[in-house]
């Protein structure tokens, strides 16, 4: 559904990703903005993923679980609409192959989710997602074993990536079309 120009949600959306954009101001002009009208069926398997994260993240109670534990470490990513994002190998390269599964990658920022989509001048499209984080282990703190995706359920990178190991934990919210 788009949502008109001075519509409240869309000014709050338009907001959050232009300030994003940094460290410089975002200097293209967003031209429309469409709410995603989830089906019952991706929002029910959107949090039944958010209670297994948390019932998981359970016994594990320490410090750094506590927001899995309440609420699966949900945050707001941004997914652009472009060519997939390889990650350039390393670390990442061992996260997608046999047997690991769909994975997806999300940023903080919409100009890092925009450079890792190609980049480049023209028409764009970004998603502004709900995403389930769970239990985060850090890229550089990897250990290349095979029980990884049990013991995590994404690994944080450089330049605010997140790379999540189930499709299910991300729930698209907003679709922004944008010009650059």
């Amino acid at each position: 559904m788009e949502l008109a120009e001075g519509h409240q949600s869309r000014n709050v959306v338009e907001i959050i990703f232009q300030t994003s954009w940094g460290p410089k101001p975002f200097s293209g002009r967003v031209e429309m903005i469409f709410k995603v009208q989830n089906g019952s069926k991706t929002l029910t398997r959107f949090e039944e993923y958010r209670e297994a994260v948390k019932a998981r993240s359970v016994g594990k109670a320490r410090e750094e679980n506590a927001r899995s534990v309440a609420d699966g470490n949900e945050t707001m990513r941004f997914y652009c609409l472009g060519p997939s994002y390889g990650g350039g190998g390393g670390a990442w390269g061992i996260l997608g192959g046999k047997g690991g599964g769909a994975s997806i990658y999300t940023f903080a920022g919409s100009s890092t989710a925009n450079e890792k989509a190609g980049g480049g001048k023209g028409r764009k499209a970004m998603l502004v997602c709900r995403v389930i984080a769970g239990r985060v282990t850090k890229q550089n703190e990897l250990r290349y074993d095979s029980d990884l995706r049990s013991r995590f359920d994404s690994v944080s990178g450089d330049d605010g990536e997140l790379l999540v190991f189930d499709t299910r934990a991300v729930l698209p919210c907003f679709l922004i079309i944008y010009r650059l």
